[in-house]
């Protein structure tokens, strides 16, 4: 799906930051982008500064690096051209190649085509303008004017064909043409039933004034409304009236918009909309029901009116749009039928969407479709240089991936009560999931570090957990109520395929249950892992295993040598008393069972000492990359 703009530049820099790098352009963007944070984050001072300011964006499909690489091998051409030749730059006055200088953003000031279109016009009327003859005196001899010419238009037409846009018969405008943008700025303060009237003659008189309007433009905007448009939904009668008595492509464009209303929001009924001259109110027919003025509509379908009126208004245009808090008044199915209509390329393919929101319901809603980027915003209140009484806000963007649970935690929200994640790690309890989880954070780290010194190999994916992933403790023994094996699903068991099919199952090697676990991996494959050691503590590496005996010991431990194959099938409690010298032993290792008899805390330690890649065991690091390409498969 086509985004028109994948960069915009913050024009209030001074006051935005991002998080983990310096820049001060805002990436990444999609068809839809959503900016969240708590109350007084900047997140609506963000949009609005977009409106307030020369738009400076990075349009999608062109590579500025390609364009600054085509300008400097332009220049150097031309200038190795007239020194190959002698000829002396100011005898062609053609110098306004090197005016054009490397771009860094497209803008309302963009001259490259229109320089390029100047630079060709005097190269082409060379021969008309220079010397009798046609001639020119160089310090290579005499050399004509056409000739040149012909020459400068084809290292012109090389370096253009080498930018893979060049077209013949266009001109450099029309080739390197990027669209202007209308922008358009729907503030919170907006409604569609007329509020300004007079009383004449006991009739209610409504005035033309666009309070709404002018309360933002004056607010916000300093009281200038240059470059954008404000719409506030208050003069819907007006335009929809005007559009009723244009011509036959004004009036078609609001039968569409009727028709949009009735297939989306109508159940199809036939929608009329009439702007009545009797009271300047804009009247509703809907199917067979009696006409009635908007404002005894309810508040949604007013709210969708607003918000989607302008984009019928636009049609055909290039157009961003600002939305302050779309999900004012609607009810949930209404905000998932408006994003459908965002996102519906039927004559928006040019149409992008900014918007503010607080409401987890709409983030949730958003989750379900792609092409929607979030933005994170947070404030900081630093003190000023010279005063030390007063502090000035400092704000941080941070941008999130599709679905970020992190976005839902600054709206107050449990990951877990909202979404899914796109795959689970099943681990019998607690203390697995922190092994493994401690574990393949250490694998990332790896993984990162080592695509930093290889970037060509590009191993490393950046998987966050409780969206790319999450773990799931079965309990035990309690691995008999999830129906795994379809021989086994019974009234009392839980249908994982029907919660979760994407699933990566670890299990103990636990005796007597080989022909399960050869059931097991025959249903789930590769994502279906019975460890090789007895239990996850035994996974263990010998180095760490010291460490924490030590901290349990307070010296080092008077303990007999071994090697990690000596505790890999015994219970390890009962392995380490029978290691360490009885007598100078300083506690109780070993449950009854012989397992570590506090595993919670025995965990905690072992994460401490377990600090990088290198501290794991070999099967450790084996369950790791089963995991992380289990991750990365189901996260494409």
């Amino acid at each position: 799906m086509f985004s028109p703009i994948k960069g915009l530049k913050i024009q209030d820099d001074n006051c935005y930051h991002f998080k983990g790098k310096a820049s001060d352009t805002l990436d990444f963007l999609s068809k839809i982008n959503i900016f969240v944070g708590e109350n007084n984050s900047g997140k609506s001072r963000l949009m609005r500064s977009f409106l307030a300011s020369d738009l400076k964006y990075i349009p999608e499909g062109c590579d500025l690096d390609i364009l600054n690489q085509f300008i400097k091998n332009l220049k150097q051409d031309i200038d190795s051209y007239l020194e190959n030749n002698g000829i002396s730059d100011n005898d062609l006055s053609i110098q306004d190649i090197h005016e054009i200088e490397q771009i860094t953003y497209i803008d309302s000031l963009f001259e490259l085509p229109s320089r390029l279109d100047i630079l060709m016009s005097k190269i082409i009327k060379l021969p008309d303008n220079k010397g009798p003859g046609g001639f020119i005196g160089t310090s290579r001899g005499n050399k004509k004017y056409s000739e040149i010419s012909n020459d400068l238009i084809e290292i012109l037409k090389r370096n253009l064909s080498n930018l893979s846009i060049y077209n013949d018969g266009k001109t450099f405008k029309d080739i390197l043409e990027v669209p202007s943008f209308s922008r358009i700025y729907i503030p919170i303060l907006r409604g569609v039933r007329p509020i300004n009237y007079e009383i004449e003659s006991n009739i209610r008189k409504f005035t033309k004034v666009d309070v709404y309007r002018s309360r933002t433009r004056d607010d916000y905007f300093h009281g200038e409304e240059s470059g954008f448009e404000i719409f506030s939904g208050l003069n819907s009668y007006t335009q929809i009236k005007s559009y009723l008595l244009g011509n036959l492509q004004k009036r078609k464009l609001i039968k569409d918009y009727e028709n949009y209303l009735s297939k989306n929001f109508f159940y199809n009924k036939p929608v009329v909309l009439i702007p009545s001259e009797e009271n300047d109110t804009l009247i509703i027919k809907i199917g067979d029901e009696i006409e009635m003025p908007i404002y005894n509509l309810g508040d949604g379908i007013q709210s969708i009116i607003i918000l989607t009126l302008p984009m019928f208004l636009h049609k055909g245009e290039h157009a961003l749009f600002f939305i302050e808090e779309p999900e004012k008044l609607l009810h949930p199915g209404l905000q998932r039928k408006l994003i459908d209509t965002f996102l519906n390329e039927d004559g928006y393919e040019n149409y992008q969407f900014f918007m503010t929101t607080h409401s987890n319901h709409f983030l949730d809603i958003t989750f379900d479709f792609p092409n929607i980027s979030i933005y994170a915003l947070k404030k900081e209140l630093k003190y000023e240089s010279e005063n030390k009484e007063e502090k000035i806000p400092e704000f941080y963007i941070e941008n999130l991936s599709y679905g970020d649970s992190s976005s839902l935690e600054l709206l107050g929200v449990r990951n877990s009560s909202v979404f899914l994640s796109n795959c689970t790690i099943w681990v019998e309890g607690i203390t697995d999931r922190l092994y493994f989880k401690h574990y393949l954070e250490l694998y990332k780290k790896y993984l990162y570090n080592k695509y930093l010194k290889c970037p060509e190999k590009k191993e490393y994916f950046e998987f966050k957990e409780d969206f790319h992933y999450s773990f799931v403790e079965y309990g035990g023994g309690n691995i008999t109520h999830w129906s795994f094996l379809d021989n086994e699903e019974t009234d009392n068991t839980i249908n994982v395929d029907r919660l979760c099919s994407r699933l990566f199952l670890i299990v103990d090697k636990d005796e007597g249950k080989e022909k399960r676990h050869q059931a097991l991996k025959k249903k789930l494959g590769d994502k279906f892992y019975p460890l090789e050691a007895r239990e996850v503590e035994n996974l263990i590496s010998k180095k760490v295993l010291l460490a924490i005996i030590k901290e349990y010991e307070g010296e080092d431990p008077d303990i007999q040598d071994f090697n990690e194959r000596d505790y890999r099938d015994e219970p390890l409690g009962k392995f380490i008393e029978r290691k360490l010298n009885k007598k100078k032993r300083k506690g109780s290792y070993s449950a009854d069972s012989g397992t570590i008899s506090s595993k919670y805390q025995f965990c905690k330690k072992a994460i401490k000492y377990t600090k990088q890649w290198d501290d794991l065991s070999n099967e450790a690091m084996s369950i790791c990359e089963k995991i992380y390409k289990f991750i990365k498969e189901h996260n494409k």
